[in-house]
């Protein structure tokens, strides 16, 4: 199992966003959204052939990207993120191919493609997709840093699967459901060696609160979907007093839509 993995700091959400391609009432901003369900949807002359042009003002450091609810129900031809110091891309000083991930079909999990690498620092990015099956939609993005602890203990965890639908009796006896998403929430515990990685997870926590959310990849490796969750943390994370010189704190986490 790989280190767990905090995407917290996204530079998308602060970039100006340039689409060669999107339908009437599903515009590339969405993915700027906190709602991964609100996507952009393309439409245009050549369908499934589309790109976003992300202009971040200035040269910002990336070395992570998320792609969260999108329905390309293959791997498209071609899926990558391109980098360069103009808005010009014949060809783009640095690319990164990313790899298609099935929408998963059982447990309710969400379909999610993580990539991880070198830091490129660039004032523009672009999304390159070709899908010759047709126009295509996606939800949320997240383009920047990663936080990855250097010691990271399974201590204790577990997940909970919840149902906030409601249901009420009619006059005649009949039940009628209000039904709603379910989604997920998790506990864990985990032991941090060392004061300096205390440290970060208390800047990622200062950063985000209970407000902002944020992805959790705990084992992207092996389980990008079932172990990779979009939310807000809902209890923030109390450092107990060091166990064997390692300091423990446990944090609760629900997922959003």
């Amino acid at each position: 199992m790989t280190n767990i993995m905090f995407m917290y700091n996204n530079l998308l959400d602060t970039a100006t966003l340039t689409e060669s391609s999107e339908a009437s009432g599903f515009p590339a901003e969405n993915v700027q959204h906190p709602f991964r369900t609100k996507v952009w949807t393309t439409e245009g002359a050549t369908p499934g052939t589309a790109n976003l042009v992300i202009d971040h003002g200035s040269a910002k450091a990336v070395n992570c990207i998320v792609l969260a609810n999108y329905d390309w129900a293959s791997a498209p031809g071609t899926l990558d993120i391109e980098f360069n110091a103009t808005d010009s891309w014949e060809g783009p000083d640095h690319t990164e191919s990313l790899t298609w991930s099935a929408n998963p079909t059982a447990y309710g999990n969400k379909a999610v493609i993580i990539k991880k690498f070198d830091t490129q620092t660039y004032q523009y990015n672009r999304l390159n997709v070709v899908y010759a099956t047709g126009d295509w939609s996606l939800g949320r993005i997240f383009l920047g840093s990663y936080f990855e602890p250097t010691k990271n203990y399974q201590h204790k965890w577990g997940q909970n699967l919840l149902d906030d639908s409601a249901t009420a009796q009619t006059i005649g006896g009949q039940d009628h459901t209000d039904e709603r998403e379910k989604y997920r929430t998790l506990q864990i515990e985990t032991l941090v060696k060392t004061q300096a990685q205390w440290r970060l997870y208390q800047t990622m926590l200062n950063d985000v609160g209970k407000n902002k959310e944020i992805f959790i990849a705990f084992d992207y490796d092996n389980e990008p979907n079932e172990m990779t969750m979009y939310g807000k943390f809902i209890k923030l994370p109390g450092m107990s007093s060091p166990f064997r010189n390692q300091f423990k704190f446990g944090l609760t986490f629900k997922e959003s839509r």
